[in-house]
């Protein structure tokens, strides 16, 4: 099962992993109300499907006024999306999430996922963010770092700070990546997820670290808060 983004961040911030504030929106007059609580000039709305590519194909725009949002809304709300994980029959946009915009000074990938032929958990991390895992693993592999995690064991802080090592980031930043990391994977086991991924992961102006993007994918039944938090957001 996918869940959303917004739907995901929820459940990050439930773990502490900082993300922009944000809220999701059915309407247009809903993405009229998030903007007002937002009190921010610049948004971005984004729409919501379970695919990625969102940006590339249009599902992701940035507005810098409340009558923006309202276009935009109006333009994404019915709207078929298409991108290279939907197929060319694309996703009808149903909902979208209306977020503060974010100071963007680098974009990494972290990732977290079973790897069956060790039956160990990988965390994986690159500089590459905002690039599909499977290009870079493609085209330049060395860019990925990755920790092998027993499950019975759990993260240590050796392996936080190896990952944080692998983004090139110094103090400020490399204390919050590092917490971020051991946060996800709390997140990871608590929700029983077979996959968590932050991409984009970002390195703000002021030097800060923030989960730009949600995904999360469970293979088995949810435990009852995750499907509370779900319902809270409207599955």
């Amino acid at each position: 099962m996918k869940i959303h983004e917004y739907q995901g961040k929820e459940i990050f911030r439930k773990h502490g992993i900082n993300t922009p504030p944000g809220f999701p929106a059915f309407s247009v007059d809903d993405a009229l109300n998030a903007y007002d609580q937002l009190d921010t000039e610049i948004v971005v709305v984004k729409a919501q499907i379970h695919a990625g590519g969102r940006g590339k194909g249009g599902g992701v725009k940035l507005a810098h006024s409340r009558e923006e949002v309202e276009i935009l809304a109006n333009e994404m709300l019915g709207m078929t999306l298409v991108t290279h994980q939907t197929g060319p029959a694309g996703k009808e946009v149903q909902r979208l999430l209306i977020e503060s915009g974010a100071d963007i000074s680098q974009e990494f990938y972290a990732a977290i996922t079973l790897d069956r032929a060790r039956e160990m958990d990988v965390f994986m991390v690159s500089t590459e963010g905002g690039v599909e895992i499977e290009k870079v693993a493609a085209e330049t592999p060395e860019k990925i770092v990755k920790v092998w995690i027993d499950p019975l064991l759990g993260i240590k802080s050796y392996h936080a700070r190896k990952l944080a090592n692998g983004l090139n980031l110094t103090e400020t930043a490399f204390k919050e990546a590092a917490s971020i990391f051991m946060k996800m994977y709390a997140c990871y086991q608590t929700t029983d997820a077979s996959l968590i991924e932050i991409n984009p992961l970002i390195l703000t102006g002021d030097g800060h670290i923030l989960a730009l993007d949600s995904k999360i994918n469970f293979e088995t039944v949810m435990p009852f808060f995750v499907i509370k938090i779900l319902q809270k957001c409207g599955i």
